[in-house]
């Protein structure tokens, strides 16, 4: 999984008090400018991340998570997320989150932590592909 801090119990605590939901392909997730109330970790499928409709700027597959932009600032998601396969996904509420957090303070010291390396490498990968030179043509 993504989240490389957190410990198994950790895992089975956040799947607990998930709920499992099926996406069929080209249905849109996120949106772009929403206020996204859940955080989302994939089972199984891809998706596609959008900030224009149609132009993929990544790909998200089984184990990923997403919604965590929008969580962290609670603001407004930048891009859309949108199946692209059929995908199975944990969707896990923020306000739910937030009281995990309240009762398991460590949880959420561990969450913070994985999110923080997650960005960072997230960043590095945008980064490097960033700097290759584009073919002339």
């Amino acid at each position: 999984m993504q989240l490389r801090y957190l410990t198994a119990n950790d895992w089975a605590l956040l799947r607990s008090k998930s709920r499992r939901v099926t996406y069929k392909p080209r249905e849109i997730i996120i949106a772009i400018n929403s206020r996204p109330t859940s955080m989302f970790m994939v089972v199984s499928g891809n998706a596609v991340v959008e900030v224009v409709r149609g132009t993929p700027v990544a790909k998200l597959g089984g184990g990923e998570i997403f919604g965590e932009m929008a969580f962290i600032e609670n603001a407004a998601a930048s891009a859309s997320v949108v199946a692209e396969t059929e995908m199975v996904v944990d969707v896990l509420d923020l306000g739910v989150l937030g009281e995990l957090f309240t009762n398991f303070p460590h949880l959420e010291a561990r969450f913070f932590k994985s999110l923080a390396l997650l960005l960072s490498q997230r960043l590095r990968s945008t980064l490097a592909r960033m700097s290759k030179p584009v073919a002339s043509t």
